[in-house]
């Protein structure tokens, strides 16, 4: 009957560092970047993101798949504005058919982007924090919505394999004529999802926490009533 006091122990101590470890892989972590060391990008090269008097109003999305299940939490895009009023807007779509498709959050960041010729990161924060799900395929799109914005997304140094589409009809909807192999610079971060195993773990350990607190209550209550008896016995 001593091991069983040990393997409850053990139960309890394996529940709470599984759910200790579960609660630090909770923190933002990176989902995609493609980004330099040191988050450099080309300084010199970029897409036209411009609103709809520009051009005809071009809209450039960039591809991504998680490689687990996660909480989107921000965006950071390489812009530089060159012309109009300062607003960018950072959209993040679940793809369908291989072309954007439900628009899943809109971030609009005003006076955010620096000059193009000192391009910098602008960051941009979710607030409604959607899911996004291992292994499936997501864009994230930066749009003008003023018809006079004309900026530009800067080109990756390295990587020139991410697919992008785009569109010189100023809509998010499409269609999306232009298509590619080219990485603009962008990362993304989220929270991890933990797995329902790990919150699994959890469960043995109460239950036999549970089952031994109602056994040692039977076995003290047993206990009390023969007490009881012999007393009185004593008493006759």
């Amino acid at each position: 009957m001593r091991t069983f006091p040990k393997l409850l122990f053990t139960i309890v101590i394996a529940a709470v560092l599984a759910l200790a470890s579960a609660g630090a892989a909770r923190a933002d972590q990176i989902i995609f970047s493609n980004f330099g060391p040191g988050m450099t990008f080309d300084t010199a090269t970029g897409a036209l993101i411009s609103g709809s008097n520009v051009l005809g109003g071009r809209v450039v999305a960039q591809a991504f798949t998680p490689s687990a299940d996660f909480t989107f939490s921000n965006a950071q895009l390489a812009m530089g504005i060159l012309s109009g009023p300062n607003i960018l807007q950072v959209v993040l779509m679940r793809s369908s058919g291989g072309f954007p498709g439900t628009i899943l959050e809109t971030v609009t960041l005003t006076n955010a982007v620096a000059p193009f010729t000192s391009a910098g990161i602008v960051l941009a924060n979710s607030t409604l924090h959607p899911m996004l799900n291992s292994g499936t395929q997501y864009w994230l799109v930066a749009f003008a919505p003023d018809a006079n914005t004309s900026m530009g997304w800067m080109q990756s140094l390295n990587d020139f394999s991410s697919l992008f589409r785009a569109n010189s009809f100023h809509s998010l909807t499409g269609p999306w004529p232009e298509v590619g192999l080219r990485g603009f610079a962008f990362q993304l971060e989220g929270t991890p999802v933990p797995e329902p195993a790990t919150m699994l773990l959890l469960g043995p350990a109460l239950a036999v926490i549970a089952l031994r607190g109602r056994r040692r209550k039977t076995t003290l209550g047993r206990y009390a009533t023969i007490k009881s008896v012999v007393k009185r016995t004593k008493h006759l």
